[in-house]
């Protein structure tokens, strides 16, 4: 046991020692006033002397303060490490204008490395600490909830995108984030918040790894540190081209003023606003060849495969064709294939291999065809083309595949009929002999004669009086049937509804097994599901207020209106804040009651 300490105790050391150097260098604010200071930090993951400071823009006027932490993990027979050294300087301008702090130059492991030039912004006069510009405070008297917009550099939600003037078509990442100043050591708690469901875009959710909510991470804006916290990352492909303008969400939650002090703390409940993103969505070029069908991405690649090129009469042929690229697969429409009708073509089978990350939709549809030729000779598979836009080259690529010629081969047996196989070869009009001129060929040249004898007492007309009664029957069998036609659709929403109550069970089942994160997800696109068939909305313009508005329309009680509203808030916020389990099967109970409310409203 001891050897195995000292060697543990040998080895730390050096599995600090190994990690790769980094160093960086922030700022809490980029804009002040030239009577106020600003925090500057150096932080790197190995101590550093930094002497010597000179800024040509600003003074020292405290500094530096040094602070350093350090973190192993244990996981999976690994060991992990991570240090971190700060030293944070008080800087005051020496005058006003853009100013910069430039890069701080480090030699390590005879290495040299550069932390980035920050550039700041100082302003004449005077800051008046009574007014803040960024808090608008509620009017009224009994309430203390303030609200803070995205001009706030300390605090403010945003909306990002991860391109601004998509093609119609092209994916782009959309993130929900709140920013909170790393210099700001008041604690946040997110008690809620009211993500839009926006228009005119094709939405795929990306779930956290691990079934799990975003982990908090750090980001740099400008040389300003935050700390940030992701509710909500989704895939989104615009459906049409013009301007599409994403909504502002808010966010309510609860700031601990002084968290390190029990007896003095003082907790404020504040609604943070975001900004609003307005995406300008480019028009697809106009020289589109017949074979596009609207694919927009990159990386697209067609295969098409034939078991054999040789073959007999009767014997099974696989047909594969397989399209995989970065796109919205998910609306990928594969090629028609003409099969020559001399062979038999069984039902295609399908198969979807596709994976959602924040680059896009990734991966394969393919098809598989099952084709049986029942006559011999040589008969052809036609090209296959596909047409996708690339959004890298900027142009149509059409991917193309040539024609196959399959050579059937005729049986040993003409007459064989086996167990195994039920039809019969059919010989062809060269192989029948002549016997004794009682058979002969079809003729394939005939004279046509007029035929002038009355129709009264001829096959025909004894065809006429027949077929008159039985379409009257039919005529008789569709009136008494109309109900039944009338109730498809009915019987296509009850399949919904055992869909949407499968969804359900799965998400008990996951509630069952502690995965929370997992059962709010089941049972959101459950709801989804359910919702887009009950007020027959399009997947795509399935939002709060195309849903709100057509409830309204159809008459639904508000009661009815606010408890589906609540569920659906509730599933959307425990992507990110942790529900209790039992809270998760009251509302699973409660889902199932709105939806029996919904049934019997009609």
């Amino acid at each position: 046991m001891k050897k195995i300490i000292y060697i543990f105790l040998f080895l730390f050391p050096v599995l600090i020692f190994s990690q790769d150097f980094n160093i960086s260098s922030y700022v809490n604010k980029n804009e002040l006033f030239e009577n106020e200071y600003i925090k500057f930090t150096i932080e790197s993951n190995q101590n550093l002397e930094l002497r010597s400071l000179r800024f040509s823009d600003f003074n020292i006027v405290q500094g530096p303060f040094t602070s350093e932490s350090h973190q192993s993990t244990y996981i999976n027979g690994k060991i992990s490490s991570k240090d971190e050294y700060k030293s944070t300087f008080t800087l005051s301008p020496k005058k006003t204008g853009t100013l910069s702090i430039p890069p701080i130059d480090v030699t390590y492991n005879n290495k040299k490395y550069s932390t980035n030039l920050i550039n700041i912004k100082v302003k004449e006069g005077r800051q008046n600490s009574n007014v803040n510009p960024n808090i608008q405070r509620n009017n009224k008297p009994s309430q203390q909830n303030r609200t803070i917009n995205n001009r706030n550099k300390n605090l403010f939600a945003k909306i990002s995108a991860s391109k601004s003037k998509p093609y119609l078509g092209e994916s782009l990442l959309l993130s929900y984030k709140i920013y909170q100043s790393i210099y700001n050591s008041s604690s946040i708690q997110i008690t809620d918040y009211d993500l839009p469901m926006i228009s005119d875009f094709w939405t795929e959710i990306i779930d956290p790894p691990n079934g799990k909510q975003w982990s908090q991470n750090r980001e740099d804006i400008n040389g300003v540190r935050y700390l940030v916290y992701t509710l909500k990352k989704e895939i989104v492909f615009p459906q049409k081209s013009e301007k599409i303008k994403i909504p502002a969400f808010e966010v309510t939650a609860l700031i601990n003023k002084n968290p390190f002090s029990f007896f003095n703390s003082r907790e404020e409940k504040i609604i943070i606003k975001s900004n609003e993103l307005t995406i300008d969505v480019k028009s697809l070029p106009s020289n589109a060849p017949s074979s596009f069908k609207g694919q927009v991405g990159k990386n697209y690649k067609l295969s098409v495969n034939l078991s054999k090129d040789e073959m007999f009469v009767n014997d099974a042929l696989d047909f594969d064709l397989s399209i995989s690229g970065n796109g919205n697969l998910k609306e990928l429409k594969l090629p028609n294939i003409d099969i020559p009708k001399d062979i038999e073509k069984y039902p295609a089978e399908t198969k979807n291999k596709l994976k959602i990350t924040t680059s896009g939709i990734s991966g394969s549809k393919s098809l598989h065809h099952l084709l049986i030729p029942r006559f011999h000779g040589e008969y052809e598979i036609p090209a296959i083309e596909f047409t996708y836009f690339d959004i890298i080259k900027k142009k149509y690529i059409t991917l193309s595949e040539e024609s196959r010629i399959i050579k059937v081969n005729k049986n040993g047996d003409l007459n064989t009929n086996s167990e195994n196989n039920n039809y019969q070869t059919i010989p062809d009009k060269e192989d029948v002999e002549l016997i004794n001129q009682n058979i002969r060929h079809i003729k394939e040249n005939s004279t046509m004669y007029e035929n002038k004898k009355p129709l009264f007492g001829s096959f025909k007309y004894w065809l006429i009086i027949t077929i008159i009664p039985i379409l009257l029957l039919l005529i008789l069998l569709i009136i008494n049937n109309k109900d039944r036609f009338k109730n498809q659709e009915r019987i296509a929403s009850k399949k919904i509804k055992k869909e949407v109550l499968s969804k359900f069970k799965n998400a008990e089942n996951h509630l069952n097994t502690g995965n929370t994160n997992a059962f709010y997800n089941e049972l959101y696109n459950g709801w989804l599901i359910y919702i887009s068939d009950k007020l027959k909305i399009n997947k795509a313009n399935l939002n709060k207020e195309n849903i709100l508005k057509s409830l309204e329309k159809k008459k639904f009680s508000n009661e009815l209106i606010a408890n589906l509203t609540n569920i659906l808030n509730e599933c959307e916020m425990a992507q990110y804040s942790p529900i209790d389990k039992q809270d998760a099967k009251k509302t699973l109970s409660f889902s199932r009651d709105v939806i029996t409310k919904f049934e019997n409203h009609g």
